[in-house]
C-alpha cells in the first residue's frame, strides 16, 4: 500500500450475512496492517439475515471489546441500510440507535432503492458519517455530467465508496474503475472510502491494493475519509 493508512469501511459479520465474528475480522485487520476497519452489518432488512434493533447493545459491545483487544486498529461501528422500501421500513428505523454509530452505509440509492431526495428526512437526523455503497455510478448516472454527480453527493453530505468485492463489477471491471471520470470529479468536493464488503474471506479485510491504486491514479488520496 505504501504511505498512509489502510482503511476498510465495509465488512459484515455473523450478525448479518457474513461468515465471521467481529473478533475474527478485527484480528484479520490487525494481521493485515489495516488501520481502520468498519463493521457494517445489514440492518433491519428482509433482503438477507440482518442485525435487529434488539441486538444493538450486544453488537456495539462486541465491537468495542474487539477494539480493546487490538489497539492498533481503529474499529468503527456501523451498519448498512437497504434503501428499497419493500424490504426495509426506512421511516421506522431507530434514529437514536443509529446515532450511536460511527458510520452508516446506504445501498441501492438512486438505483433500485430510494433516491437521495426521498432519504433526506432520514439523512437530516443522522450524525454518523454517511456513505454510498457499491454504486455502479457510470450506469446509474449515464448522461449526467460528472461535475453534476459530484455536486449531488456533496450537497447531500455523502461519501462514496470504491467497493472491492467481486459482485460489483461489469465484465470483470470494478464499478469504480468504470466510473473513473466521475471519481476524478470528486477531487476536493466529495470524500471517498475503500470497502472490502467482507463476507466470506478474511483476506478480503486487507487485500485492497487495487482500489487504493485506483485512488492514487485519480488523485483522491487526500479525499479519503481517514488520512495521517
Amino acid at each position: 500500500m505504501g504511505a498512509g493508512p489502510l482503511i476498510n469501511l465495509h465488512s459484515h459479520t455473523r450478525y448479518s450475512d457474513g461468515d465471521f465474528t467481529v473478533e475474527q475480522l478485527v484480528a484479520a485487520a490487525d494481521h493485515g496492517g489495516v488501520t481502520h476497519l468498519a463493521i457494517t452489518d445489514h440492518f433491519e432488512t428482509s433482503k438477507v439475515y440482518s442485525l435487529r434493533a434488539a441486538q444493538f447493545d450486544e453488537y456495539l459491545e462486541e465491537i468495542h471489546e474487539a477494539a480493546k483487544r487490538h489497539p492498533g486498529v481503529r474499529v468503527l461501528a456501523g451498519v448498512e441500510i437497504d434503501t428499497d422500501p419493500s424490504r426495509c421500513d426506512l421511516e421506522a428505523l431507530p434514529i437514536e440507535l443509529l446515532n450511536r454509530l460511527d458510520i452508516v452505509l446506504f445501498e441501492y440509492v438512486d438505483d433500485n432503492g430510494s433516491t437521495l431526495e426521498t432519504l433526506e428526512p432520514l439523512l437530516s437526523q443522522l450524525r454518523p458519517l454517511r456513505g454510498l455503497a457499491h454504486m455502479d455510478i457510470a450506469r446509474i448516472y449515464a448522461g449526467t455530467m460528472p461535475s453534476e454527480v459530484a455536486s449531488r453527493f456533496r450537497d447531500f453530505g455523502m461519501f462514496v465508496e470504491a467497493n472491492a468485492a467481486w459482485p460489483y463489477r461489469r465484465d470483470g471491471v470494478p464499478f469504480y474503475e468504470l466510473a473513473s471520470r466521475y471519481y476524478e470529479a470528486f477531487r476536493g468536493r466529495v470524500r471517498v472510502s475503500v470497502g472490502g464488503d467482507v463476507h466470506h474471506s478474511l483476506e478480503a479485510v486487507y487485500e485492497l491494493e487495487r482500489p487504493y491504486r485506483f485512488m492514487r491514479s485519480v488523485g483522491l488520496t487526500d479525499d479519503l475519509l481517514f488520512r495521517p
